[in-house]
């Protein structure tokens, strides 16, 4: 009797999961491709910005009995664990300067920034461009972070290049992009 109420019990819950699943919308890795690729332009982008001799004291700031620190140790601030950390709880915010795009002929979709930084200018070519998706790739940039926050800061302190950054996140650890990166893509 018992084997018998197991195995409905079972039967029941295979069959609920199944009827779940077909009513969840499958996750668009469209987006979150885009938005790795956006967090890693961004991070980079405030990276090369910052002032380069801004320096982050570290360590033991104890004072010895004969009136000096000892253990103090100080390094760039520019791309440190601090420093992304900041970065990051913004990052998100800037995926308002991005749109959709769809390549004419592969019909693929992507993002693109379309507001320029501190007055660069932007070239748009061969892509058909939407200003809609903020709100998708801003969901998605969260998502990103949250779940990826320490390979990030891992990753940038490794002193990797832009392309490797996007290659070992977007690619390898997180799997969100799948193909070879095109023109029109991040």
């Amino acid at each position: 009797m018992r084997l018998l109420v197991l195995a409905v019990v079972c039967a029941s819950l295979f069959l609920l999961k199944g009827v779940e699943g077909k009513g969840k919308k499958a996750r668009d890795y469209t987006a979150y491709c885009g938005a790795c690729k956006a967090v890693i332009d961004e991070l980079q982008y405030s990276i090369n910005k910052e002032d380069p001799h801004k320096k982050l004291e570290t360590g033991n700031f104890r004072v010895g009995s004969d009136g000096k620190q000892s253990g103090v140790k100080s390094k760039r601030f520019a791309g440190s664990e601090a420093h992304l950390a900041e970065l990051m709880d913004n990052v998100c915010g800037l995926m308002q300067n991005y749109g959709t795009t769809t390549d004419p002929k592969t019909g693929e979709r992507g993002f693109m920034r379309i507001n320029s930084r501190a007055g660069e200018s932007i070239t748009i070519s061969n892509v058909n461009f939407s200003s809609g998706g903020t709100e998708e790739l801003k969901s998605a940039c969260d998502y990103v972070i949250s779940e990826y926050e320490d390979d990030i800061v891992m990753l940038f302190q490794d002193g990797l290049s832009q392309k490797e950054l996007e290659r070992e996140l977007c690619f390898d650890i997180t799997g969100y992009c799948k193909s070879t990166p095109s023109r029109s893509e991040l």
